[in-house]
């Protein structure tokens, strides 16, 4: 089992339609894949409509209460293939549920984030779509990930949230020196804007093996593929969008998986 985490601090950065599209991905790759919102605004759950009253909140409670046991069939929903947990409006209360429970530092937090996800060690890959906030879940999330994604849009001020990425990533590699940022990458890209190709030149610069030459055109099938609660590949597989993440999941697999195998 891979973590995959979508992360920017930054709202509005991409992360819920790049992270139900690198689970998709994945899917049609032949692996096995579980899809967790952790975001309160239940975003997956509106794009896929999935309903269940049996959420990511419910599920870390009954960890807790459980210690460390979850019934998972109650929280699991399976949507074309892939498995999926989703969030709502309740998970805003986690932190301070912990806090309630005498864990002041986050600690027992941190902990049992660990134990939920080694409940399903049978995936291949776990695939995270987080919120845009800095705090004790992130923490969590960040402890058991193996590999970040950071979709960020090409512009000033949604490139500036990666620097808190990266301040992130190297406090989170104290306590899981694993965890690997995998690519920064652009979404909903113009090509042919100079925006763009200065954004593009600027962060190969800085970035250099951080940062993926891929990225995903800008591309109406996305809000299309939305409105009918569908993944990109299942809506237009010859789409523009379709297209440029299943490449970018083709380099991941080859990179992380392939070559790390020799």
């Amino acid at each position: 089992m891979k973590i995959i985490s979508v992360i920017n601090p930054k709202g509005g950065a991409g992360k819920t339609v790049t992270g139900i599209n690198i689970a998709y991905a994945l899917k049609n790759k032949g692996k096995t894949v579980l899809l967790i919102d952790t975001d309160p605004r239940g975003a997956i759950a509106s794009y896929l409509d999935v309903r269940n009253d049996n959420t990511i909140f419910e599920a870390l409670k009954e960890c807790y209460d459980s210690l460390g046991m979850v019934n998972k069939e109650k929280y699991i929903n399976e949507k074309n293939g892939a498995d999926i947990i989703i969030s709502n409006i309740y998970f805003n209360q986690i932190d301070e549920f912990f806090k309630r429970e005498g864990d002041e530092s986050g600690q027992e937090q941190l902990k049992i984030f660990k134990d939920f996800f080694e409940n399903f060690s049978e995936y291949d890959f776990i695939v995270i779509d987080t919120e845009g906030t800095v705090n004790n879940t992130i923490r969590g999330i960040l402890n058991v990930t193996d590999y970040v994604f950071a979709p960020s849009k090409a512009s000033f001020i949604d490139t500036n949230g990666l620097r808190d990425l990266l301040e992130m990533m190297e406090i989170a590699k104290m306590d899981n020196p694993k965890i690997k940022l995998y690519k920064i990458f652009f979404v909903q890209v113009k090509e042919n804007t100079k925006v763009f190709k200065k954004a593009h030149m600027a962060m190969k610069k800085i970035l250099k093996e951080k940062y993926s030459d891929i990225y995903v055109r800008e591309d109406a099938n996305i809000s299309n593929s939305m409105e009918e609660h569908r993944d990109i590949f299942s809506f237009k597989k010859s789409s523009n969008a379709a297209i440029d993440y299943k490449n970018l999941v083709n380099e991941f697999l080859y990179n992380e998986v392939c070559i790390n195998k020799k």
